[in-house]
């Protein structure tokens, strides 16, 4: 990577700081709160059509109502004054034949009586005829004035000289009056005048009724097409606010599509979008035949922050960590969050293969900048492992968990580096990575049981106590040695729930034991700086009703050499609980002899290197010596590890060795095969007759839980 002065990025921190006490993420239901205004809007729109559809058709029933009885009245009205126009036409000519057969009559006897006839139909003729005049327009009725005035006042006057001279006794004066052709003239021309009068008047109702029936027929028709118009302008407007709905709807479905596949915080793609991003990425890559990059990136540095500075602090880093990644990408490459600090990135290698660790090498460079935010100043870092598709994986879940292989590998040789993913030695990691998971899950599952050796007197040959050894029953891998998961287990963190959990087992194991026998336990460097190591101890055995006199703690110097103080005060603890403690491998360290001049062990055992080469080297035999005769003079026990033969036992007797142990007395069993172990008789003071070692003699067991 290329040097570069580092640079400051100012980032302005959030309001109120105090105020914030968890991870300011974004709540997804506050995201979401805008649907549900969409919702409603759309449902009030929707009331609102709605009630201007009801409105509509109600408006439009009401104005076919008030059609149909404003018409149906004028109509009625028009066919009332019809059916009157005819009757009337009726009346007039029934009055006017009255009036003629009465004139007749007259001038055919000359009786009064017809004059008396004459005169009571005569008002009937005059009512029809102001009634026609009522029903008549008035262009008629003034016509028919004009043309039948002078007739009606010539009538009059020769009716009354008529009627005059039947007074007097001249009927034949009357009846040249009726008979002349000047009444004759004039009747015919009233006659005339009101026929033509009347059928006037019917004609005018007629086309009054006509075209009563031409404007309600234009009215329907008009009132039909307002409700047409009206119909359409609210299926238009419906069709407006569904549309605008359907857009609003589609709008926020699409930003609910791109809030669930984009990280809140940050703004990349979240980890649902990436694997649907890069399956397609990959699909194109094979169809195009090159080769796709996925980096994993694991910022340094950044737990601490958070720690320290809270996590508002935290997720200004994180946004600037995301500029500064967009800074350095191209638009159309996939750039994701895909866990607290964790980022990918997919890259296509169009034929160049430096491509992916150019960019690995520049995301770390520009994220190990310095980062202000407000008067802090942060320096944070990144490592990258880099898994190419198709050379290290066929699917997007696989390219993932390779590129991730390759950042444990990469943050466990450094921080700031870029590994690729190599398959030797990535699969070693995997396998440990798996192998962690299959031990979380065998504490869980009570697999891990106790195994016991015997720690016997060299004085009579009897059992004073076991070594607890632990052993995993695996379902798969059969019995595994601690060797296969000790070191592990403490680097995991995991080694208090393992000791807990074979601890109790062997608890449980001792109801069954000789009251004198002891139990040994292991003890990790990273247990003795637990303050809680000594309670939870004490519980187990309160569990079980075992006294702490029964237990004895074995800790190697290298718990002793990490924080020496701390180390005191935990054995200390136990001491003053009734447990013993004992030094294990004593003489394989480099200050053994200090720590036995500042702590008080009850118990010294000497490493089996020494037991083993007792006999071959004189520097190993006196090492022994000196060790046997320290522990006299210290007052403590001294034990021997890796008593493997008759000549071993012999030689540490004559050493003054006080207790042994090893694959002569027995190997690491189990407690149902413990139990049938019978301590040699006294008289020989021999041990055992010792099945002879069906395996090489190994090394010390790791300390165990």
């Amino acid at each position: 990577m290329l040097a570069q002065p580092p640079t400051v990025t100012r980032l302005r921190p959030e309001p109120d700081p105090k105020r914030t006490v968890a991870p300011r993420e974004p709540a997804a239901p506050a995201r979401l709160l805008p649907s549900v205004s969409i919702v409603e809007q759309t449902m009030g729109q929707a009331r609102r059509t709605l009630a201007q559809a009801l409105a509509g058709a109600l408006l439009i029933i009401l104005g076919l109502t008030a059609e149909h009885w404003l018409f149906s009245n004028a109509h009625q009205r028009a066919a009332e004054r019809h059916a009157r126009a005819q009757r009337v036409a009726g009346e007039l000519r029934l009055a006017d034949q009255r009036l003629t057969s009465a004139a007749q009559m007259l001038v055919a006897t000359g009786q009064q009586r017809w004059v008396e006839r004459y005169d009571s139909h005569l008002p009937e003729l005059e009512r029809a005829l102001d009634e026609a005049r009522q029903l008549a327009p008035a262009n008629v009725q003034q016509h028919f004035d004009a043309r039948t005035r002078a007739a009606n006042t010539e009538l009059g006057d020769m009716r009354e000289a008529a009627f005059e001279a039947l007074t007097v006794g001249e009927p034949d004066v009357a009846r040249e009056i009726f008979e002349g052709e000047r009444y004759r003239r004039q009747a015919a021309l009233l006659a005339e005048a009101t026929a033509e009068f009347t059928a006037a008047t019917v004609a005018a109702t007629q086309e009054d009724l006509a075209t009563m029936r031409r404007y309600e027929l234009a009215l329907s028709v008009a009132v039909l097409a307002g409700a047409t118009l009206l119909g359409l302008a609210l299926w238009r407007g419906l069709a407006v606010r569904l549309a605008r709905s359907r857009r609003v709807f589609l709008d926020a479905e699409d930003r609910m599509q791109r809030l669930a596949a984009s990280d809140l915080l940050t703004g990349l793609a979240n980890r649902a979008a990436l694997h649907d991003a890069m399956a397609t990425a990959m699909a194109r890559s094979a169809r195009d035949g090159r080769s796709l990059a996925a980096l994993m990136i694991d910022l340094d540095r950044f737990k601490p922050i958070n720690d320290r500075h809270g996590h508002m602090v935290g997720d200004l880093v994180l946004k600037e960590v995301a500029h500064r990644m967009r800074r350095v990408l191209r638009g159309n490459e996939i750039q994701a969050r895909y866990g607290g600090d964790e980022f990918v990135v997919a890259i296509e290698e169009r034929g160049d293969p430096t491509v992916a660790a150019t960019v690995a090498e520049r995301i770390v460079q520009v994220l190990s900048e310095t980062i202000q935010v407000g008067e802090l100043v942060l320096s944070i870092g990144a490592s990258v492992g880099i898994a190419r598709y198709p050379d290290d994986a066929t699917d997007a879940d696989q390219l993932l968990r390779r590129a991730d292989s390759a950042l444990y590998r990469a943050k466990r040789s450094g921080r700031g580096r870029v590994c690729f993913y190599d398959h030797h030695i990535d699969e070693r990691v995997a396998e440990r990575s798996l192998l962690e998971h299959e031990l979380r899950e065998g504490i869980a599952a009570g697999q891990f049981v106790p195994f016991y050796q015997p720690i016997v007197s060299l004085d009579d040959g009897s059992v004073r106590g076991v070594e607890m050894l632990c052993r995993w029953a695996h379902p798969e891998r059969g019995l595994l040695a601690p060797a296969a998961f000790i070191e592990l287990a403490e680097e995991t963190g995991q080694i208090d729930a393992l000791l807990i959990s074979v601890l109790r087992r062997a608890c449980a194991d001792m109801q069954a034991w000789p009251a004198d026998w002891r139990l040994s336990v292991n003890l990790a460097p990273q247990q003795m700086l637990d303050p809680a190591a000594v309670p939870q101890l004490l519980a187990v055995l309160r569990e079980h009703g075992v006294p702490p006199q029964r237990l004895d703690v074995e800790l190697t110097e290298t718990a002793l050499v990490t924080d020496t103080a701390r180390a005191r005060e935990t054995m200390t603890a136990m001491k003053r609980a009734g447990m013993t403690v004992t030094l294990d491998d004593f003489g394989t360290g480099y200050s053994s002899l200090s720590y036995l001049a500042e702590m008080a062990f009850d118990k010294i055992k000497i490493d089996r290197s020494f037991v083993h080469s007792l006999h071959e080297r004189a520097e190993s035999a006196k090492i022994v010596e000196a060790v046997i005769g320290l522990s006299r003079s210290l007052g403590v026990v001294a034990v021997a590890e890796g008593a493997e033969t008759e000549q071993d036992v012999r030689a540490l007797r004559a050493l003054g060795c006080a207790q042994a142990q090893g694959y002569l007395f027995g190997r690491p069993m189990p407690a149902i095969d413990l139990l049938a172990l019978r301590p040699p008789a006294p008289a020989p003071l021999q041990p055992q007759a010792p099945q002879p070692p069906q395996e090489p003699i190994t090394p010390a067991e790791p300390a165990t839980a």
